[in-house]
């Protein structure tokens, strides 16, 4: 029977609520899957049941063709997962050098590296559940990548699932990052936001909202953000462990935790942080609008396009003008302020935001940063073009707001 085959089997077994005990899962699903996974329960030195161990007995351990253990198979009643067994599944692997692990009550299958570090949650690399999923081949896919006798025997197994694991505790980190992402931008008050916000306002409306609003605007949605992130949800976390704990925590970390405790239920009860300062325009008189020279007014719609605007008028009057900005700091910059399209480094994930030159599309400008950034970078691009910065070119901003 092939895995698909045997993993649609196992589901409708699942589904059909017959398994009551462990056993009946073993027999009816973990076993006909390991089996179409390559493992012979027949065969003593590949597959041992109830394997012996220091503290106590695995359920299956799976060994190379030497006898040397591989995976270690914990099984539970449908339904019966839990903190408990996972930690129970550690324990049995501890000092055996067993790669890898697998604790599944037949239905959900979460696969863990043994010796990787961190807690038990953070070793899990693989988590599949068999009655939440209708696509068969992708479950196939991923069982058979980390669990296929070949690959495990071979190691090539276990090096797909130290790179799982990395892709997934990457994830994990971003996602943990999201909030206090979202409340930097918030408080920052970051152009990129500020921008796109006021853009759709205006496409929404028909009318352009005034910076300070904005500004004002994003500080509060700073301020409701802020309060809802805040320790009740780690208080209750808390609260939601010390019930869970094991039986045999000792008096002092059950101390130590209800301490943690209350000093979460103290700071939940406090008044709301202060919220961030509004972020205010770098010059009362707004935000970057354009610039005027000799002359004549050059309106843009907001700081990058302001940026982009004087590089090209700065590049018809001096000749090379991009080529010298591109030029400086040479060496000392990892993100110099203009370069080609096809720059490799415009590909990593941490690059700033570069715009098209108007007119001169073999150029990047980078226009990453605040206004007072950007109104810095203007000063220097009217220095290296050889004009006088507030005479030669001088900033035009919006009207404050009343």
């Amino acid at each position: 029977m092939g895995l698909e085959e045997a993993l649609a089997k196992a589901r409708a077994t699942l589904e059909s609520g017959d398994l009551h005990s462990e056993a009946a899962v073993r027999l009816a699903v973990i076993v006909p899957v390991l089996t179409a996974l390559g493992w012979d329960p027949a065969d003593p030195k590949q597959w041992v049941p109830e394997m012996p161990v220091p503290s106590g007995r695995v359920d299956d351990a799976l060994k190379s063709d030497m006898g040397t253990p591989l995976v270690f198979v914990e099984a539970k009643r449908h339904g019966n997962l839990s903190a408990k067994a996972e930690e129970q599944l550690f324990d049995y692997a501890a000092k055996q050098g067993v790669p890898m692990l697998v604790l599944t009550d037949g239905d959900t299958w979460d696969l863990y590296l043994a010796m990787a570090a961190g807690e038990p949650h953070e070793r899990r690399f693989a988590h599949v559940e068999l009655t939440q999923s209708s696509d068969m081949a992708t479950i196939a896919e991923d069982l058979s990548r980390f669990l296929q006798r070949d690959a495990v025997v071979n190691q090539q197994a276990n090096f797909a699932a130290q790179q799982r694991l990395a892709e997934v505790n990457d994830r994990l980190k971003g996602k943990r990052g999201l909030a206090s992402g979202w409340l930097s931008l918030l408080q920052e008050g970051d152009d990129r936001l500020r921008e796109l916000l006021i853009d759709r306002v205006e496409e929404r409306t028909g009318s352009r909202p005034w910076a300070d609003d904005v500004d004002a605007f994003l500080a509060g949605l700073a301020e409701r953000f802020g309060a809802s992130a805040a320790s009740p949800m780690q208080y209750k976390e808390a609260a939601t462990w010390l019930q869970a704990a094991p039986a045999n925590l000792t008096s002092e970390m059950k101390a130590a935790v209800t301490k943690w405790r209350k000093q979460l239920s103290d700071s939940s009860s406090e008044p709301a942080s202060k919220p961030a300062k509004r972020r205010r325009s770098t010059s009362a008189q707004g935000n970057l609008r354009g610039f005027r020279h000799g002359g004549k007014t050059r309106p843009a719609r907001n700081g990058w396009e302001t940026l982009t605007l004087l590089a090209s008028v700065l590049e018809q009057h001096k000749p090379g003008f991009l080529e010298d900005l591109a030029e400086l700091g040479s060496g000392n910059l990892k993100w110099p302020r203009a370069l080609h399209p096809g720059d490799a480094r415009l590909g990593e994930p941490t690059a700033p935001s570069y715009r098209p030159v108007n007119g001169h599309g073999d150029w990047l400008l980078l226009v990453h940063g605040s206004t007072s950034t950007k109104l810095k970078r203007m000063q220097q691009m009217v220095e290296v073009a050889g004009l006088a910065w507030a005479s030669d070119i001088e900033p035009i901003f919006e009207k404050p707001s009343v």
